[in-house]
C-alpha cells in the first residue's frame, strides 16, 4: 500500500475514534502517524498490532476509575506512546517495533491494573499510596509481566523472534519505573517525555537481544 494511502486509512480510523471519544478532539492526525506507518510498512499484521495495544489499553482504563484515559488520549500521548514504535517499523525493524509496543502495554497495564492495590512501594519513599508515580505494587509487576508476554503471539506473525519482545516489554516497564522519578524532581519531564523513552528503551532492549 502507498504510503499516502495508508495514512489517509489511519486519518479516518482516527476521525471515528475521535467521534466515539476514544481519543480527544484534533487527535487523529497523530493517530495517522502512529497507525499509518505500520500499515504503509508492516501490511495488515502491523497495523492489527497497533489496534490490538489500543485497544488493550482502552479496556484497562475502564479498570481503573481514576484513570486520565478514560476521556480518550490527545495527541501527545498518542506519539508518546505509539511514535517509536511506528518510526521502528517505518526503517525496516519490526521486532523493534514490536518491543517498543510490549513496552507500552506493560507499562498502561501496571499502571492501570497496579492502581487498584492497596498500596505500592516507592523506591525513594516506601510503602505509598496506590497509584503514586514512579510506585510499583505485586498487582502492577503481574499485569507488567503479562502486557509484554500477550505481543509475543504478534513476533511469529511478523515472523521476528518472541523472546526478545517480551524481554524488550519487561525491560521498556521497569525503565519506566525509573523514569518516573525524574518527574517528581525536573520541572518540565512530563509523564510524556517518560513513555516516550520507555517505548523506545522497550525497542532497543527487543534489537538488542534479536
Amino acid at each position: 500500500m502507498a504510503i499516502a494511502a495508508a495514512l489517509l486509512v489511519a486519518l479516518g480510523i482516527g476521525l471515528l475514534a475521535e467521534r466515539l471519544g476514544w481519543l480527544r478532539p484534533r487527535a487523529a492526525w497523530a493517530a495517522a502517524l502512529v497507525g499509518g506507518l505500520p500499515l504503509w510498512a508492516g501490511g495488515i499484521p502491523a497495523a492489527l498490532a497497533v489496534l490490538f495495544f489500543v485497544a488493550v489499553g482502552s479496556l484497562a482504563s475502564r479498570w481503573n476509575p481514576s484513570s486520565r484515559d478514560r476521556r480518550g488520549r490527545t495527541a501527545l500521548q498518542i506519539l508518546a506512546n505509539g511514535l517509536p514504535a511506528a518510526l521502528g517499523i517505518a526503517l525496516g525493524s519490526p521486532v523493534f517495533f514490536l518491543g517498543a509496543l510490549a513496552a507500552a502495554c506493560a507499562d498502561t497495564l501496571a499502571s492501570e491494573i497496579g492502581a487498584g492495590s492497596r498500596r505500592a512501594w516507592h523506591p525513594l519513599k516506601g510503602w505509598v499510596e496506590s497509584g503514586t508515580n514512579a510506585a510499583v505494587s505485586l498487582r502492577g509487576t503481574l499485569a507488567l509481566g503479562l502486557g509484554a508476554l500477550i505481543f509475543v503471539p504478534w513476533a511469529g506473525w511478523l515472523e521476528v523472534p518472541g523472546w526478545p519482545v517480551w524481554a524488550g516489554g519487561v525491560a521498556g516497564a521497569l525503565a519506566d519505573t525509573l523514569l518516573g522519578l525524574l518527574e517528581d524532581r525536573f520541572e518540565g519531564w512530563t509523564n510524556d517525555l517518560t513513555n516516550l523513552l520507555t517505548t523506545t528503551v522497550g525497542g532497543v532492549v527487543a534489537l538488542l537481544l534479536a
